[in-house]
């Protein structure tokens, strides 16, 4: 196939067979924008069957972990318990949240006035005391005003036009969650079996080292991902747990939903709590300056609590990425995937972190150390004066240590080193011969051609 793919075109049937070969490719170029289509259409369809997918991935970690310490290893008690609080924390969530943040937007629209009432006396103020014309400032506060009402009225038409399509599709959206969590339960339950067969196929399709290979980086992959994701996932638990906490003590309204909007951004590393701390911020300021100080503080103290002592004994190096390889990952993550991507970019960038690092350790490993240029000296006692084994890692070779090393022996002038894709280690020496011996201060000197001392014995 090869032979026939490079030979020149010569016979007719060569040119008539390049000639069908160039319009299937130009008709397939044509054809690829509804190949896409179709291809996305087939991904809307399989779409309940990838979110079950990752939840059964979600709720295998805790499923693993009450097998462990509640039920003796069994799964069936663990799944069960599992999805028992899965439920639980969804019905919580749906209490907590959409009650608050029906009465967060009311509130607020009521009050929209009052707070556009208030800048203009701030404003008023600012003028008489400091002699700054604030005309300009109250045009812009009166532009705002009119521009979240109408926001706001347009909000509330949506939300009506949301929940007439939610009803109208509504068993379409029942029959995709009941396929997500069947997949998630048929994934769950029969993981043994599944991964075997799995284990199995590649088996058959791979070589032998080609299978252990994918092995490694799939057993590489599921570590890094369920530390990380079980981490973030318990770590945004208590986060939200310490600010409704606080904030009920304190006094400050729209706990539950600044609690729950606190927790769910924490999962987004670094920028996480900034991301939930600033809604809550501006919520609380146009109620009051003082109660958006208290929260600011509380989401300080929450924040210095967990990244000092709940986080590093949750997370631990679940990664190994530096602070600015995870910012890195979010921002790129962020900017090509949304939120997901965000979530998701920091563990994916430390596998492939991982793989690099994997990789480079075998690809430049020395496999073999090949001496150049002796002529008397043994291969083997160059190689031990070198220092270097079969096993390093090439970028942990020094030239400057190779000729300190080799040029111990003063026959030895160390030139260079050179390393080939067989992973074949050459070292270039320039082996110094006596030229003469030299008799001074009754010792014996051998010297080479430029006068170098190579040895010196005693009379």
């Amino acid at each position: 196939m090869k032979n026939w793919l490079e030979r020149t075109p010569r016979t007719m049937g060569d040119w008539l067979a390049l000639a069908a070969g160039t319009a299937l490719l130009l008709a397939a170029a044509g054809q690829l924008p509804g190949l896409l289509r179709a291809a996305a259409g087939l991904l809307a369809l399989l779409a309940p069957f990838g979110w079950g997918l990752v939840l059964a991935y979600v709720l295998d970690i805790p499923t693993r972990f009450f097998a462990a310490k509640l039920f003796g290893g069994r799964r069936g008690g663990a799944l069960a318990v599992s999805y028992a609080l899965l439920f639980g924390v969804l019905a919580l969530l749906a209490a907590l949240v959409v009650p608050q943040l029906v009465q967060s937007l009311t509130a607020f629209a009521g009050r929209l006035g009052a707070y556009e009432e208030t800048l203009r006396r701030l404003l008023a103020w600012v003028q008489a005391t400091f002699g700054i014309d604030t005309a300009t400032a109250g045009r812009l506060v009166q532009a705002a005003g009119r521009a979240l009402q109408g926001w706001l009225a347009a909000l509330s038409r949506t939300a009506a036009q949301s929940a007439a399509k939610a009803a109208s599709g509504a068993a379409g959206a029942a029959a995709d969650a009941f396929v997500t969590l069947a997949v998630s339960i048929y994934l769950l339950s029969g993981k043994a079996e599944l991964l075997q067969a799995a284990r199995c196929c590649l088996r058959a399709a791979l070589p032998p080292g080609a299978a252990a290979g994918v092995f490694s980086v799939c057993r590489l992959a599921n570590r890094i991902f369920s530390g990380y994701l079980g981490g973030q996932l318990v770590d945004a638990l208590l986060v939200g747990g310490e600010t409704f906490a606080l904030m009920s003590i304190f006094g400050l309204e729209y706990a539950p939903l600044l609690a729950v909007l606190v927790g769910m951004t924490n999962i987004v590393p670094v920028l996480g709590p900034f991301l939930g701390a600033v809604p809550g911020i501006v919520i609380l300021l146009l109620e009051a300056p003082w109660k958006a100080a208290e929260f600011a503080i509380i989401i300080f103290v929450v924040q210095q609590v967990d990244g000092n002592f709940i986080a590093p004994r949750i997370l631990g190096g679940a990664t190994g990425l530096p602070g600015l390889g995870v910012l890195l990952a979010i921002v790129v993550g962020g900017a090509w995937f949304g939120i997901p991507g965000m979530v998701l970019g920091v563990p994916t960038l430390a596998v492939l972190a991982a793989l690099l690092v994997l990789a480079c350790s075998q690809v430049f490993r020395v496999r073999g150390i090949l001496i150049v240029g002796n002529r008397n000296l043994s291969k083997e006692d160059v190689i031990a004066l070198s220092g270097v084994q079969e096993g390093d890692n090439l970028f942990s070779i020094s030239d400057a240590e190779l000729k300190k090393n080799m040029e111990r022996n003063r026959y030895i002038e160390y030139l260079g080193h050179e390393f080939d894709y067989r992973g074949t280690l050459s070292l270039h020496i320039n082996e110094r011969m006596g030229m003469g011996v030299v008799n001074a201060f009754g010792l014996y000197y051998v010297v080479d051609a430029t006068g170098m001392v190579l040895e010196c014995a005693g009379s």
